[in-house]
């Protein structure tokens, strides 16, 4: 029997399992395996970006259990990461293993995403995940409705990125519309834009 998903705002000791949930959930995620192409990364990637950008300034939300987590940025944050050590060690283990090509996808990557992203405020949903052995339960949707209920008190618009084409319903489901969608480079995934108004 599958227990009810019970979502709670995350702190510096869930860092951890906020690693561990979001590297597992990132596993097969078309635009992190074009961009990343080793997983063995991701763990890294996302410990630096939790620590060091959305516990400080960000808001969390983790299911208790550690199923799933969603990272959001609030209308008057900017998604910045210092250039700290930590980010230097990041770009030196992506070249040490794939050569320049990570760093140019990031590149077009980064170049696509800055022409969609919206100028006008908004809460940003950069990143849920739900971990492999427990998607399709219900539980991306508690996470998405505990942030749009956040979004909505304040009467905020939402916006957010899917690279993958499985979780556009899911998102449209919660409100979410579709802007636009673009493929990343030559062979690169599609990306959906999405925006969502307040209710």
């Amino acid at each position: 029997m599958d227990v009810p998903p019970n979502i709670r705002n995350a702190d510096l000791d869930d860092l951890g399992t906020l690693v561990d949930t979001l590297s597992d959930s990132f596993t097969h995620d078309p635009m992190f395996n074009w961009v990343l192409p080793r997983t063995q990364l991701y763990p890294f990637f996302f410990h630096m970006l939790v620590r060091d950008v959305y516990l400080p300034r960000g808001i969390v939300h983790i299911e208790e259990s550690g199923r799933a987590a969603a990272l959001w940025l609030p209308p008057e944050e900017r998604f910045e990461l210092a250039p700290r050590l930590g980010l230097l060690k990041f770009g030196l283990k992506l070249i040490r293993h794939d050569g320049l090509r990570p760093v140019v996808r990031v590149y077009q990557q980064g170049s696509v995403f800055a022409r969609h992203h919206p100028a006008e405020p908004h809460y940003y949903l950069q990143f849920l995940g739900c971990r492999q052995s427990s998607q399709g339960q219900g539980i991306g949707a508690e996470l998405l409705k505990r942030g749009t209920t956040v979004c909505d008190y304040r009467g905020m618009p939402a916006y957010l990125e899917s690279s993958n084409p499985r979780n556009v319903p899911l998102y449209e489901r919660h409100g979410f519309e579709i802007r636009s969608q673009q493929a990343i480079g030559k062979n690169g995934p599609t990306v959906w834009f999405m925006w969502r108004e307040p209710r």
